[in-house]
């Protein structure tokens, strides 16, 4: 029998999370920061890049890393009508969203290890590919491309971009150069990078064959 392929996050890569994120939700009051974010502005700067994949108006959406649920509560703001799930591996950023949105469907799941049996128009994954893992790439191609056959339309996601070679063992940073050729081969080349936002971020829109092209 054929050896299983070595999983690119450990039960030691999601310890790690776990225990950044519980102290994040103990040390700040404000739903941005217990999320790991240094500010409500640069949160929503995400969330809008995020939102610019296509038109989200009446469209179903998967938001996979819900935290707190604050993109829902940002949608909502903006009067946005449509089909929301929130994802989030962390039972306690779960348990926190309910808290926050008792009637939205927030849910603990691990997509790699149970994926669901059903589809999103866009599915949005903000912060969670800005941890260190054993191997990044591995961990962000196999989510990407099973959440393309997850959605109908696209799936956008966020990375911290770096200019140069850096070794952080808590973050991981991404160039640009690497996010336009893997995202364009996950996607058959149906894909495009936006920049500008922040000044330390990179947002890729990847389009299924049914999506149209931003």
């Amino acid at each position: 029998m054929a050896a299983s392929a070595p999983k690119p996050i450990s039960r030691y890569d999601l310890l790690a999370m776990k225990l950044f994120y519980i102290g994040k939700l103990i040390g700040n009051q404000e739903p941005s920061h217990r999320v790991g974010w240094r500010s409500s502005e640069t949160q929503e700067a995400r969330f809008n890049a995020l939102l610019a994949i296509g038109d989200i108006r009446g469209k179903s959406i998967l938001d996979l890393g819900c935290g707190l649920g604050c993109l829902y509560g940002y949608l909502k703001e903006m009067g946005w009508e449509g089909q929301y799930t929130g994802y989030d591996i962390l039972d306690l950023m779960v348990q926190g969203a309910r808290k926050r949105y008792p009637k939205v469907n927030f849910e603990s799941r691990n997509i790699l290890l149970d994926p669901p049996r059903r589809q999103w128009d866009y599915i949005l994954i903000s912060g969670i590919f800005n941890h260190k893992v054993k191997d990044n790439w591995a961990w962000i191609g196999e989510t990407v491309k099973l959440c393309l056959r997850l959605s109908r339309l696209g799936v956008a996601f966020n990375l911290l971009e770096t200019l140069e070679d850096r070794d952080d063992p808590t973050f991981f940073y991404a160039k640009r150069k690497d996010l336009e050729q893997k995202a364009s081969l996950w996607s058959g080349g149906r894909s495009k990078i936006v920049r500008g936002y922040l000044a330390d971020d990179m947002t890729a829109y990847l389009y299924t064959p049914g999506g149209a092209r931003g």
